[in-house]
């Protein structure tokens, strides 16, 4: 490839199929707090949302398709990591909603994190600076 520069600018999206659009987006707006931003129906009947990522430009595509087939989400095949500015007050909240913790909360020398699951088994890491937990 030619050029000096990088060929791309920015993230825009991160697409994640899922088998129940209504409840897993639900899950990221309560448990979570991002905001839908829009819904479309693409020209093959996908159904999608779009969510709203705090502190952050891209969105995460959350799209059902029930003609794929039903999802089933490996274990560990991949995860979204987002950031939390106080470890001990997100576990109170979680406990709250009944989210169990899957993993953790696991303290590095910078940053203290734990793992719950959403719906499909897409799994969630969330990390907080380790002087806020």
């Amino acid at each position: 490839m030619s050029g000096s520069g990088p060929l791309v600018s920015t993230l825009l999206h991160v697409r994640m199929r899922v088998n129940d659009l209504d409840r897993t987006v639900a899950f990221y707006r309560t448990v979570l707090g991002l905001s839908e931003v829009r819904r479309s129906l693409s020209p093959r009947g996908s159904k999608i949302a779009y969510l709203h990522v705090p502190g952050s430009d891209t969105e995460l595509e959350i799209t059902e398709f029930a003609a794929s087939g039903p999802v089933t989400v490996p274990p560990d095949l991949v995860h979204l990591a987002f950031r939390v500015d106080n470890m001990e007050k997100t576990l109170e909240r979680l406990r709250s909603l009944d989210i169990p913790i899957t993993d953790g909360p696991t303290e590095t020398a910078y940053s203290v994190f734990a793992f719950i699951d959403a719906p499909e088994g897409y799994e969630i890491e969330l990390i907080a600076p380790r002087s806020s937990s």
